[in-house]
């Protein structure tokens, strides 16, 4: 096994494969997603927090995130990253929206106001934890994951020809985008690499035979589910 198809966003999509080529694999880049910014003015009000869960909320954020002066708490090592590269600090950078919602309710235990900036398409958990705890927030959606209207003639000739051995999947809705561009056209021994059983359950709906699925929700068990099927 050795032909990887790699249906992220480019930006992201870039990474994977170079990780892929240093771990012996062939990847073909055809994204299923555009990342586009919103043009969301970010406003200049009062707030107690600003809250980011993605590195990309802060990268499409515009120039009035600079003038922000309340303190941010996001997710990730890479959303501090992007907010330090924008020349401001993060306060706290917890690992998951769990450990966020956590810290903010050992910060926050009054009814507070909030600033998020967030993806156009996001789950709901951090929202509807500040809606439980009487918290107020506002949601500026800084960029949009736009669905692509085909798959590159690249990979679309390389699905008809049975040339694809596996495809990476990181999403249920770039899942749920590809199968619908592939048209069914997978390939029965195509493998199909699920990031969670959230994303695996949309590739059994639509008939997948052969689903593997990370053991956690991160890139570097994705790729070891990959490495499992290939040994």
């Amino acid at each position: 096994m050795r032909r990887v198809l790699v249906t992220r966003a480019r930006e992201d999509a870039e990474r994977t494969a170079e990780e892929l080529r240093r771990r012996g694999f062939a990847p073909l880049i055809a994204p299923v997603l555009e990342i586009v910014a919103t043009g969301a003015a970010t406003p200049a009000e009062t707030v107690d927090a600003v809250l980011a869960t993605s590195a990309r909320a802060i990268r499409y954020a515009g120039e009035g995130l600079t003038a922000l002066r309340a303190p941010f708490f996001v997710v990730g090592a890479q959303t501090a990253q992007a907010l330090a590269a924008r020349g401001v600090q993060a306060q706290a950078s917890a690992p998951d929206v769990a450990a966020l919602t956590a810290l903010l309710q050992s910060r926050f235990a009054a009814p507070s106001r909030f600033l998020y900036l967030a993806g156009h398409d996001r789950k709901d958990d951090l929202e509807s934890f500040l809606r439980a705890r009487g918290h107020a927030a506002t949601i500026v959606e800084t960029y949009e994951a736009r669905a692509a209207q085909a798959l590159g003639d690249e990979a679309a000739a390389a699905l008809a020809a049975d040339e694809i051995d596996a495809v990476l999947h990181f999403s249920a809705r770039s899942a749920s985008i590809f199968l619908a561009l592939a048209e069914g056209s997978t390939g029965a021994r195509v493998v199909h690499c699920a990031l969670s059983e959230e994303v695996a359950g949309v590739l059994r709906a639509a008939g997948c035979a052969d689903i593997r699925v990370a053991a956690a929700p991160d890139q570097a068990s994705l790729l070891a589910a990959l490495e499992a099927v290939a040994r």
